[in-house]
């Protein structure tokens, strides 16, 4: 393809060239650009000798289009436009006002934190498109390395340095049971008292089993799970109904506090505190809404809804 018209003609000439056929005037139109005549007339025989055909008429005294000016004056207003909204959309996207960010939450903060979060930068930011996958921590990398997402949050991180990483939100890890269990009658509790409760845990894998684990074995009691779940609702539930005693993030606990449905126990060794981080790959550029949901996390004022109600305990 020919590209000697691209590589020779420019932006300013086209809009000089349109503001000379708009005004019918070089005059006029050098007042309207802010420029002189002769730096108008120079820069259209300049693009006159880029295309290689006269563009304007020379036997007339005002600007009238010859066929090939008339072909290029109707290309060239639509070329202008196109630049303009694409100047708009750019700073539509600096501004915030238009963008996307995908997010991928770990489990529990992917459905107890994240969406609080997303709501509150969604009333600042309305024109950002959200999006947010709620998956385990090894797909929170995968979605980060192949791209897919922009931002990760997760509890532990990996030891490398393929995603940078930052510290979030303090996650508590406390003991819960139903208001009414007999282990309630009984505080406070040593983590081996929780095996008669009985125990109920999250599935082998999930990050709050493996620190209800660590910190009953550092108590010297091995934590036989009487039964295993693979979500911290069917869990809750299961609590709820006075199967057991189970382990759980205080923030997927705050409706059934708040409802009454179960209550904390005093444990010693409790609460486990954790650290949610904000993670990403590192050799990725974030788009600026990327990069605001990022700082946006570290805000305070969104985080009041996350108060935790244990009045109870």
């Amino acid at each position: 393809m020919d590209t000697s018209l691209e590589r020779s003609i420019t932006l300013r000439q086209l809009r000089i060239f349109t503001s000379v056929i708009e005004h019918r005037s070089f005059t006029r139109a050098a007042e309207a650009l802010s420029l002189t005549q002769p730096a108008v007339t120079h820069q259209m025989q300049a693009l006159a000798r880029a295309v290689g055909r006269p563009l304007l008429d020379p036997g007339s005294r005002a600007p009238v289009l010859t066929a090939v000016g008339q072909a290029l004056h109707e290309r060239a207003g639509r070329i202008l436009a196109m630049v303009g909204d694409a100047q708009d959309a750019m700073d539509d996207v600096v501004e915030l006002r238009a963008g996307r960010v995908h997010v991928a939450g770990d489990t529990t903060v992917g459905i107890y934190v994240l969406p609080d979060a997303m709501a509150a930068f969604h009333r600042e930011h309305a024109g950002v498109a959200l999006r947010l996958d709620v998956v385990n921590r090894a797909q929170v990398r995968e979605l980060l390395l192949e791209g897919v997402a922009d931002v990760g949050i997760i509890g532990t991180l990996w030891d490398d340095d393929v995603l940078a990483a930052e510290p979030f939100l303090q996650n508590s890890l406390m003991c819960f049971c139903a208001p009414g269990h007999p282990l309630a009658y009984r505080e406070p509790l040593q983590p081996v008292d929780l095996l008669d409760g009985p125990l109920l845990l999250r599935e082998p894998g999930s990050g709050t089993r493996e620190s209800a684990e660590r910190i009953l074995r550092s108590a010297g009691a091995e934590p036989v799970a009487a039964m295993e779940m693979a979500s911290n609702g069917a869990l809750k539930r299961a609590v709820a109904g006075g199967l057991g005693v189970t382990v759980l993030s205080t923030y997927a606990v705050r409706l059934e506090l708040q409802l009454g449905l179960l209550r904390p126990l005093r444990v010693s060794g409790f609460p486990v505190e954790r650290m949610w981080h904000v993670t990403w790959a590192r050799e990725r550029l974030l788009s600026p809404a990327a990069t605001a949901f990022r700082a946006f996390l570290h805000t305070t004022e969104w985080r009041a809804s996350l108060a935790i109600p244990l009045g109870a305990e």
